[in-house]
């Protein structure tokens, strides 16, 4: 079965992993590429739309998600699968950059309190990607399910007992920091799948940017569960 990603290597250090993949040869490399495709993302994690990202077009990942780079859309809805399992701790992030010589060539770096937990949040939103990208037909996958079976499966490699995270959790994005507290939270807006499809250029200000160097971008979120999201702080933009 055709997939988007190869995950050439994953190498674990002490805080972060980092995943060098490959957008395979003849699948799209941008967002803008495959709108539809993008939609069908973003109705599955809505939440990521209001992610903070610095270093792109926008403080929001909704500011640049209608064009971009695929591997920086899979950063972002790794971390909002850690984030929804409530076991990544207060501030889950992640980071992309292109490998010089090679467009299709990527590190995704990501926060790693458990190995299980990154490299299976990982894979599930490889797995999400590939559906919305190239198996549309099939049956959608069930993002809350698979956050749950994540959580599921980590804690009984830990040990520990299965409770539910608290609901109510703050979440925000910024640039990692060591004395930098995260923004409070404001409830992000909930889209239906049923608006109409040609909203979403307006939405994510779809606006091409042929030929722009990859920026370095930051996608941190603070534990949160039910969509929440903040807008960054002006001095954080």
């Amino acid at each position: 079965m055709a997939q988007l990603f190869n995950i050439l290597k994953i190498t674990v250090g002490k805080e972060t992993l980092c995943a060098r993949v490959l957008v395979n040869p003849g699948m799209p490399l941008r967002t803008s590429e495959d709108i539809e495709a993008t939609a069908r993302v973003y109705y599955l994690a809505p939440a990521i739309a209001k992610h903070l990202c610095l270093g792109d077009a926008g403080s929001e990942f909704q500011e640049c998600m209608g064009d971009t780079e695929l591997a920086h859309l899979l950063e972002h809805v790794t971390v909002e699968i850690m984030n929804e399992t409530g076991l990544a701790g207060s501030i889950s992030c992640g980071r992309t950059r292109q490998i010089p010589g090679d467009e299709r060539l990527f590190d995704v770096e990501l926060s790693c309190p458990d190995d299980a937990l990154t490299v299976g949040a990982l894979s599930s939103a490889a797995f999400m990607m590939d559906w919305a990208y190239l198996h549309a037909q099939s049956p959608s996958p069930d993002f809350a399910g698979t956050v749950a079976a994540l959580r599921k499966l980590v804690l009984n490699l830990r040990g520990e007992d299965d409770e539910a995270p608290d609901d109510g959790g703050d979440a925000t994005e910024q640039e990692p920091s060591e004395t930098e507290a995260p923004a409070p939270v404001e409830a992000a807006e909930q889209v239906q799948p049923e608006q109409p499809r040609r909203s979403l250029a307006e939405r994510f200000r779809m606006k091409p940017k042929m030929g722009a160097a990859p920026a370095k971008r930051v996608a941190d979120v603070g534990a949160a569960f039910g969509g929440d999201a903040t807008h960054a702080p002006a001095e954080d933009r």
